[in-house]
């Protein structure tokens, strides 16, 4: 029991987005019988629960355990009342099944997060374990259970714009840090140092794009209670943002897929947006905050940037892979105002610069991987992933005016232009996007002037 405690207390917990703050005390200290509750999803939760439970003490503090119970193994996700967070109550969700968990959530935690609701569980039977100090009463900060809804502006958000890059093989960076996040996309790197077995990311599966990953080395290299480690992407926001900006400057990537530990489980979670925060979670080493607050200052603070992955495909294809995790879309939250938020949005604003530009950068988006994935199966998953990404690049790298699909840009596309404008013909969709050479939406006198400018080779 002390070997199985001070474990325990070692280790550590990343919350959402790797903030250490500990684990739970629910293995060694629960008590039986716990008090359990069965609740349709959606649902508000009882206040009264708390009056039926008698706390576990252990030093100077106070622990009740709850467990909800619901009809089926469903998503669902928590909703707060921050309001009610006493200053030193500390509360975690708990999958026994897995012995994964959520949290902590506190007070300071949660003045930092753009979201009331927690991270995301997918179980029948979900454990609450709420702390306090001795002979304080706690009151339950939950308000409801209920499962994520997507959200009405998800396609308009997510919308990737097409353009045409001349590169032979064009780029995709991966980045990552924590194990495993590090560990899954090792073979992708060009550093022997960090890959001794070789470089795998060339011409990568015969796709046409070279893979590229950069990520920090831990001692241990399994570390739970990592810190800021060495290398690329250092668990620290001036580092990181230096090495983003000269990498993707270095690279061009046409895809950027960014990787951080998330939830203590088994979850691929894929991030909708990100917000431009002036709350952060101090990092490791002075200026512990990003320097500047807010990072972007082309947009107002705390204003969100949004995914462009290809989200449900992705979800889809880790489900079908059979690979034992939980792949889902979180619609709430942003990625936890930590590190994994801020690379996170670095990779949707590099994308939001690249297209006022006009540029190839068609995707860019953040996966939390749950901290209990081993590292070959965290890689098989990232590699699921990429492949979604390069069907996505594929269907905007096709080669721009070739309208009737015969792999050559000719006089007999030009016409099929003229006979557009001159509403001689119509344009089936696909036809239409990949007549629409200069992405204006139209197709018109302009996009055949530049269709005559690809067949010229000027």
């Amino acid at each position: 029991m002390i070997k199985r405690l001070t474990f325990l207390l070692f280790i550590g917990f990343v919350w959402n987005q790797q903030i250490p703050h500990g684990a739970p005390m629910y293995i060694s200290l629960r008590s039986d019988p716990i008090f359990e509750i069965n609740l349709d999803v959606p649902s508000s939760i009882p206040s009264s629960i708390i009056k039926y439970i008698k706390p576990v003490q252990y030093l100077n503090r106070d622990y009740y355990y709850f467990r909800f119970i619901f009809k089926k193994d469903m998503p669902v996700n928590f909703q707060f009342i921050k309001s009610d967070f006493s200053d030193n109550m500390q509360l975690f969700f708990i999958n026994e099944s897995i012995d994964g968990y959520l949290g902590p959530y506190n007070k300071t935690i949660l003045q930092t997060a753009n979201s009331d609701f927690s991270g995301q569980l997918k179980s029948h039977i979900i454990l609450i374990e709420i702390s306090v100090p001795n002979n304080e009463i706690p009151v339950v900060p939950i308000h409801k259970v209920l499962i994520q809804e997507r959200p009405l502006n998800f396609e308009e958000k997510t919308q990737s714009i097409g353009r045409l890059n001349p590169e032979r093989n064009p780029k995709i960076l991966l980045c990552g840090y924590w194990p495993p996040t590090n560990e899954c996309i090792r073979q992708f790197s060009r550093n022997s140092l960090l890959n001794p077995n070789g470089w795998i990311g060339e011409n990568w599966e015969g796709s046409g794009y070279d893979v590229i990953s950069y990520f920090p080395s831990f001692i241990p290299p399994d570390c739970i209670d990592c810190h800021q480690g060495n290398g690329d992407f250092e668990v620290d926001y001036q580092d990181t943002s230096e090495d983003w900006w000269n990498i993707v400057d270095s690279i061009n990537p046409v895809a950027i897929i960014t990787f951080s530990r998330g939830y203590m489980d088994y979850s691929w979670e894929l991030e909708w947006q990100y917000f431009n925060s002036i709350n952060w979670v101090p990092d490791y080493t002075s200026p512990f905050l990003p320097t500047p607050t807010p990072p972007d200052s082309l947009i107002p603070f705390n204003t969100a940037r949004y995914s462009t992955l290809p989200m449900d495909s992705i979800v889809a294809a880790i489900q079908s892979a059979n690979l034992g995790l939980t792949p889902y879309i979180d619609y709430t939250n942003g990625a936890g105002n930590f590190l994994s938020e801020f690379m996170g949005y670095h990779g949707v604003w590099s994308k939001a610069l690249m297209d006022s530009a006009n540029l190839p950068l068609y995707t860019s988006g953040h996966v939390h991987v749950g901290g209990l994935i081993d590292w070959e199966t965290a890689h098989e998953a990232a590699k699921v992933t990429l492949r979604e990404v390069i069907k996505l690049v594929d269907h905007f790298q096709e080669l721009p005016g070739d309208i009737n699909d015969d792999d050559v840009v000719s006089i007999l596309d030009m016409l099929m232009i003229l006979s557009h404008i001159l509403s001689y013909s119509t344009f089936t969709e696909i036809e239409f996007e990949i007549a629409d050479i200069n992405f204006d939406e139209e197709v018109d006198i302009f996009d055949l002037l530049l269709l005559s400018n690809i067949i010229l080779g000027t």
